[in-house]
């Protein structure tokens, strides 16, 4: 199930990377690092930690990968 997490997660950085949204990177070591943070933010948001609910796990993803990306550190609001 990892290795269809990682390819998906994968191949949306690489789409991005070839449309020119995002910058060149790592893209196997952005798709674990994405997978490691929800992993362990979705944990807690799972065991209901006062201290993390969705908008903050939200946050704390994209400011880890957002520098990797070239693109800005605040989550866009759709």
């Amino acid at each position: 199930m990892y290795d269809q997490l990682h390819a998906w997660v994968g191949g949306a950085v690489e789409r991005g990377i070839a449309s020119g949204e995002f910058t060149d990177c790592d893209v196997a070591a952005l798709s674990t690092l994405v997978l490691a943070l929800c992993d362990g933010l979705g944990i807690r948001l799972m065991l209901d930690d006062p201290r993390v609910d969705l908008a903050t796990a939200q946050a704390t993803i994209w400011r880890a990968i957002a520098p990797m990306l070239g693109i800005a550190p605040s989550v866009p609001q759709l």
